[in-house]
């Protein structure tokens, strides 16, 4: 039996969730049963992990969202790569690849939604509708995007696959020794307790609700040491509030961060107040670090956070109930010890990296694998 072709398509290949995920999946798969390619409309800094890991990319450098005149080119290469499954990723990826995998005669498509988006995209679901004929399978990250997407789209159950999102437990291990590195740099006290936010400075991410909280907490003569890793539209505002906010002076700002795993060690309690996630990995890694995560009520961090048990939930854009939450777990240490442990069992049991893999393995083999006698 020879092994099946695989296309990987995506919009970018920057440093989101998405495409983390897409490194773990493609470099993770057993190559022996699978050959992958990695397809881009556009570079990003992914693309040279990939290749430094063996994966071919190729990318098509669309000038825009909507270059169409790339699209012959990609058609061209599914049909030369005789590919047997197209497996796209976001929704440009998407809507390019549908129509260029039936082009280019690739037999079997399959589609992951990764986020149950907040903003009014009401034509995604609309795409989805007309060209459902062309897609195998559409892989939701967790229940919640099912649900979401289901909801919206009117597909069939039979149309879905949920396929949770997974954790590299072992390198998000808490390490005490990354603990005693950057507590002694950042001049942390043994007893100081430290939040940590890590991801992306965007919007639904809910940076300001974050700050709004940590301002109302040092109003309260409460104030919290906090760590905030990550880069993009919302951090002058991160960087205002700790010039000039309350509190502000024991918030630091890392900036883009490598040694994620660092942070997570260093930190004492992990909060996410997104507007909306899909399988938020960021907190999934948290969580593998045994730190209590507080998150917002939402579609992703509900699938993760079980309430009371694993970490805290509260209602977004809900500063006060935020500061409410952080400062119960900041005053409580046996509280955040009971949920950060039961949090990394959770992650252990049922959302590590390798069920991810394993899963697509068996939806690829479940579709295409009597192609692997052709």
């Amino acid at each position: 039996m020879r092994p099946l072709r695989v296309c990987q398509l995506i919009t970018t290949l920057g440093i989101g969730g998405a495409e983390r995920g897409l490194y773990e999946l493609v470099t993770r798969m057993d190559r022996q049963r699978f050959e992958v390619e990695v397809f881009a409309l556009r570079d990003g800094p992914m693309s040279a992990r990939l290749a430094a890991a063996g994966i071919a990319v190729t990318v098509l450098h669309l000038r825009g969202k909507w270059d169409l005149m790339k699209l012959p080119r990609l058609i061209k290469l599914l049909r030369d790569g005789r590919f047997d499954l197209l497996h796209t990723h976001l929704f440009h990826a998407d809507l390019a690849g549908r129509p260029a995998a039936k082009a280019a005669g690739v037999p079997h498509l399959v589609h992951t939604v990764w986020t149950a988006e907040g903003r009014f995209r009401p034509w995604q679901f609309a795409y989805a509708r007309l060209m459902k004929q062309s897609c195998d399978r559409v892989i939701c990250v967790s229940q919640s995007v099912r649900d979401h997407h289901a909801g919206k789209s009117k597909l069939p159950d039979d149309a879905y696959a949920v396929i949770p999102w997974g954790v590299d437990v072992e390198k998000f291990r808490r390490d005490e020794a990354s603990r005693q590195r950057l507590r002694s740099a950042w001049q942390l006290a043994d007893d100081d307790v430290l939040l940590a936010f890590v991801g992306r400075l965007e919007f639904y991410k809910g940076v300001e609700t974050l700050l709004a909280a940590l301002g109302l907490l040092a109003s309260a003569g409460r104030a919290v040491r906090a760590v905030i890793a990550g880069d993009g539209p919302r951090r002058q505002a991160v960087e205002e509030f700790i010039a000039h906010g309350p509190g502000g002076s024991l918030v630091r700002m890392l900036g883009m961060v490598c040694d994620v795993p660092g942070v997570l060690s260093a930190a004492d309690v992990y909060v996410m107040p997104s507007l909306w996630e899909g399988w938020p990995l960021a907190l999934g890694e948290a969580m593998s670090a045994s730190l209590p995560a507080i998150g917002s009520d939402v579609p992703g961090i509900r699938d993760l956070i079980v309430p009371e048990q694993t970490g805290l939930l509260v209602e977004r854009q809900n500063a006060d109930a935020l500061a409410s939450a952080i400062g119960l777990l900041v005053a409580d240490g046996p509280m955040r010890a009971r949920l950060g442990a039961a949090g990394r069992r959770r992650i252990v049991d049922q959302f590590s990296i390798e069920q991810t893999v394993a899963a697509h393995e068996r939806l690829y083999d479940e579709i295409a694998g009597h192609r692997r006698h052709g």
